[in-house]
């Protein structure tokens, strides 16, 4: 009996210490495997039971103000309408402005008048490369996230993008400053190779952080910025311009920043589980039934521009 107790102890720490293993940052391999889907799905699953003290209708308004920064363009209006609200609704901590980061619309800056919003021109804030290229679309919108910092007054801001709205109650920064970081099912794994090409780490969260939305505090993403200003001997902007990429989806500012402070500042965020859910752009008619619905198992909904009820549907 005394042999039986004892194997058994040694089991659970054993159990212990692989899902400890499975939750922290591991060397990325040279391609995606069994083995590294296996720990992912680890890493899953102790986040699903994982108490989610962020995200419920009866957490603690945060005091901590944040500013929320919205990147758009005009065939996001419909939605945006939606992101605003939807942030302002469920969002229990003081917003302090919102921003629209547009080219120059007329439509655009009416709606952030009406909403009590700032319209900020992209150019603005659009950082300056060596080359002088013009970057347009997905790749344009991801550098101006990367410059966010130098927009709004406080220290944290929240990202959104104009196509995803909350359906729950949630706070992104804690009243003692621990910041939020949610991560999907989704992988790709040339993203990771993109992170390892531009960070220089090793190891990596066996995650996804491309939740489309995310909490970043300006003190970090400058420590990010002179990291890789640092390590590639260039302006943090014409580091990642020269990245020689796997694919020309690799690039991902949430994947970039979110591996960062996981690891650069692991004691001062918290990785949740984002449970985001994809949801037809031509199906709004019908948005607030499905967010009533969708609320019971989902944070958040993403009406991406190509996605349709018959695209879904088959």
């Amino acid at each position: 009996m005394k042999h039986f107790w004892w194997s058994l102890f040694v089991a659970l720490i054993s159990f212990i210490i692989f899902i400890c293993y499975a939750c922290h940052p591991t060397l990325l391999p040279e391609q995606d495997s069994k083995y590294q889907q296996f720990l992912r799905y680890i890493h899953y699953v102790y986040l699903k039971i994982k108490p989610d003290p962020f995200c419920n209708l009866d957490i603690p308004i945060s005091q901590v103000p944040i500013d929320l920064i919205i990147p758009v363009i005009e065939k996001d209006i419909d939605t945006l309408l939606l992101t605003i609200e939807s942030a302002r609704s469920n969002i229990l901590q003081p917003i302090t402005n919102i921003y629209l980061i547009a080219p120059e619309s007329e439509n655009l800056r009416k709606i952030a008048a009406e909403k009590n919003c700032k319209f900020v021109l992209e150019d603005t804030v659009f950082p300056t490369f060596s080359n002088h290229k013009k970057r347009k679309g997905w790749i344009k919108q991801q550098y101006l996230k990367l410059n966010a910092d130098t927009v709004g007054e406080n220290e944290h801001f929240l990202i959104m993008d104009a196509d995803t709205i909350l359906i729950r109650p949630q706070i992104f920064v804690t009243n003692d400053k621990k910041e939020i970081l949610n991560i999907l099912h989704d992988y790709w794994f040339c993203r990771k190779q993109m992170v390892k090409m531009a960070l220089g780490f090793k190891k990596f969260h066996n995650v996804d952080f491309t939740s489309h939305h995310m909490l970043m505090s300006k003190t970090k993403l400058k420590a990010l910025k002179k990291h890789l200003q640092e390590l590639h001997g260039k302006s943090w902007q014409d580091a990642l311009d020269s990245l020689d990429l796997p694919k020309n989806d690799s690039f991902s500012e949430y994947e970039l920043y979110g591996n960062f402070v996981a690891q650069q500042f692991p004691q001062e965020v918290e990785l949740v589980l984002g449970n985001n859910t994809i949801f037809p752009r031509n199906g709004l008619a019908n948005i607030g039934y499905a967010r009533e619905y969708l609320s019971c198992k989902y944070k958040s909904m993403t009406m991406h521009s190509f996605l349709t009820i018959e695209g879904m549907t088959g």
